[in-house]
């Protein structure tokens, strides 16, 4: 079983190994030049400390404004679990369904239940190393970024080790299931790159934020709630807003009315050129800011891990079955 496997899904991963080798060479290369200009630049020393070094805000606008369009290319990587959901997952089972090999392999001296499960675990463990070496690299690569901007955010949080492999294995299980359910190559690719990514999305937008319950900072309107000295927060804001004096959180209409009335508008008080935070502190307003603060990463990052892994025994669970009963 294990040389039928590896002569069955040796071109996955070559692929997979040319793949990873052509990513990691211009990573590797920008990375030590970025990494070296973290350190020895000074944006290290005014992210440790910004309070104690001068002229830290535009240093560091500097370097984002010469690594950061980089780093958001990495936010292409998102679609990596994706990939190996519709082409490795969904034609691993598929494939012999639709082209009837499976009549073979089943009158082998291996039972199906053991074929079947040879299968998923030797390709399941390929992609879970192929990702967690991919999603390491992009880490690493990040290091500097994420420093500056914290590693709640997008890109930082989806390339993480835990949760690309995770989802990566997630996809890989949507595929085979539905290999073993539609039984048409083609067909299955299509509902596993529809079925992840509405999950995925769903996740990020509805789920991800309420992992936790947010923290709540409430400043004065002459203070900058999501900036530090550097010009940049690791916090994740979730939510802005502004509190009267009672205690209510002022609502989407009543806040544009509010702008209107400062920046133009027949109802305008006040000439556009006049601050915001001044009609705040006259109308005794503040800032509320619901956030998550960058030290409940690894946190965040168990919670959908154990998600998409539950998700991924699940669902393998039931192809099993399913093939036990009606291949």
């Amino acid at each position: 079983m294990l040389w039928l496997t590896w002569r069955q899904h040796r071109a996955e991963l070559l692929v997979a190994a040319l793949f990873l080798a052509l990513v990691a060479v211009p990573l590797l290369v920008t990375g030590v030049a970025m990494h070296d200009e973290y350190r020895t630049g000074g944006v290290a020393a005014c992210v440790a400390d910004p309070a104690a070094h001068t002229g830290c805000g535009p240093l560091v606008d500097r370097f984002l404004g010469r690594y950061r369009e980089w780093g958001s290319r990495l936010m292409w990587a998102a679609l990596l679990p994706a990939v190996v959901g519709v082409f490795v997952g969904a034609p691993l089972l598929a494939r012999e369904l639709e082209q009837g090999t499976w009549r073979l392999a089943f009158t082998q001296s291996v039972s199906r239940t053991r074929w079947l499960l040879t299968k998923l675990a030797l390709v399941g463990a390929g992609v879970a190393v192929f990702t967690a070496a991919f999603a390491a690299l992009c880490t690493w690569w990040r290091g500097p970024l994420d420093a500056i901007g914290g590693r709640l955010r997008s890109a930082s949080f989806l390339v993480a080790v835990p949760s690309l492999t995770s989802a990566a294995l997630c996809a890989f299980a949507v595929g085979v299931l539905a290999g073993v359910l539609l039984r048409r190559t083609v067909v299955a690719m299509g509902a596993t790159l529809v079925v992840f990514l509405t999950a995925r999305l769903s996740m990020e937008e509805y789920l991800r934020p309420h992992y936790r319950e947010p923290l709540v900072r409430i400043t004065d309107p002459a203070t900058r709630p999501e900036a530090t000295d550097t010009g940049a927060s690791t916090d994740w804001i979730v939510h802005n807003s502004w509190i009267d004096r009672t205690g209510h959180l002022l609502s989407a209409d009543e806040e544009a009315a509010a702008v209107r009335q400062v920046y133009g508008g027949t109802d305008a008080v006040r000439g556009s050129g006049t601050p915001m935070e001044q009609y705040l502190l006259d109308h005794g307003l503040r800032h509320y800011t619901e956030y998550h603060p960058d030290s409940g990463f690894w946190t965040f990052q168990l919670v959908e891990t154990a998600c998409f892994l539950g998700a991924a025994a699940l669902l393998l669970a039931a192809t099993v079955m399913t093939i036990r009963r009606r291949a």
